[in-house]
């Protein structure tokens, strides 16, 4: 989401927000952006993630921010509500879609939203951090070896996120119920979002989408805001097309990275094996040469015996 920073801070700061909730903090690089931004604008800054590093919570959850270290649905029946949401959680249908209930529950708050990852490979594709924590009959079936690739609906062994620990990933994409930006066409289908709201997406970097209520948001962010979608629906076909070669190299380059690790670390066992047999040939050298001295010995008193029984005749 920080790769956003240059086109979100200035929506955000026209926005004039007093209070916002980031959903995701990861390591905490785009918090830093939000948490600066808090600061100038005079703006309640609420971060939510159920694995918040411990020093970054005691460093940063304080009178001025409040950090909370659980999941988003669990936060969000608690806090009060929010100018702006930025989602970048738990990458599945079930949990978005409860999320946007649980945001909407408050009928007179108009807030903004921001999503990242409604792009490939999540945008129509489940991610589970946690599966346990996701009801059974949400869940699709997944695979924890196997990751998407472009191009291609199936898993395959070197996809994105294959063989990560943290990772479940859906096996089918698309479909009814699956992926992020499913889960926020269903909410305005559903109209769990109110009506009056639109929605945008930016198709890089995994995919960021802009939900706003038109009819109630400062007007110089409204033209913002359309101007961005104007740019981006104009260049969209580019856009996918730069994602999905980029995507493609990046995960060439993680395929070629794992190919030069298993050949370095072959080789690191040849060059082991190699020393222990050189090794082994220096020990065998030295006790050649230890023979080859005795056999000398052997030949000279040999030699100095056949000497005296020549004399004695």
């Amino acid at each position: 989401m920080e790769f956003f920073e240059p086109v979100l801070g200035p929506i955000l700061t026209l926005l004039e927000p007093k209070s916002l909730c980031e959903i995701g903090i990861d390591k905490g690089r785009f918090s830093d952006h939000l948490m600066e931004f808090c600061s100038q604008q005079d703006c309640r800054y609420t971060g939510i993630d159920p694995s918040i590093d411990g020093d970054l919570l005691k460093q940063k959850n304080n009178a001025e921010f409040k950090l909370m270290k659980c999941s988003s649905i669990e936060a969000l029946h608690e806090i009060e509500p929010q100018d702006i949401y930025i989602i970048d959680g738990d990458h599945n249908y079930f949990t978005v879609k409860e999320e946007l209930k649980l945001i909407f529950r408050h009928k007179e708050n108009r807030p903004v939203l921001f999503f990242h990852d409604t792009g490939w490979p999540f945008g129509r594709r489940d991610l589970y951090y946690k599966p346990d924590s996701i009801p059974q009959k949400e869940r699709q079936p997944y695979s924890t070896v196997t990751g998407p690739w472009p191009g291609k609906s199936e898993l395959v062994d070197i996809g994105f996120c294959a063989n990560e620990s943290n990772t479940h990933i859906a096996l089918d994409n698309g479909g009814p119920k699956n992926g992020v930006l499913t889960a926020i066409e269903d909410g305005l289908s559903e109209q769990i979002v109110p009506k009056g709201y639109h929605l945008q997406t930016l198709p890089i970097l995994f995919g960021c989408s802009i939900l706003y209520p038109a009819n109630s948001i400062p007007q110089k962010a409204l033209k913002k805001l359309v101007e961005l979608e104007n740019g981006t629906t104009l260049l969209h076909p580019t856009l996918e097309l730069m994602e999905t070669n980029r995507m493609t190299l990046y995960l060439h380059l993680l395929a070629s990275w794992e190919k030069f690790e298993k050949l370095h670390n072959s080789y690191e066992e040849l060059m082991k094996g190699y020393k222990e047999l050189m090794d082994q040939y220096g020990d065998l050298h030295d006790h050649s040469d230890k023979l080859l001295g005795a056999y000398k010995d052997l030949k000279n008193y040999k030699d100095s015996l056949e000497a005296q029984l020549k004399n004695n005749a």
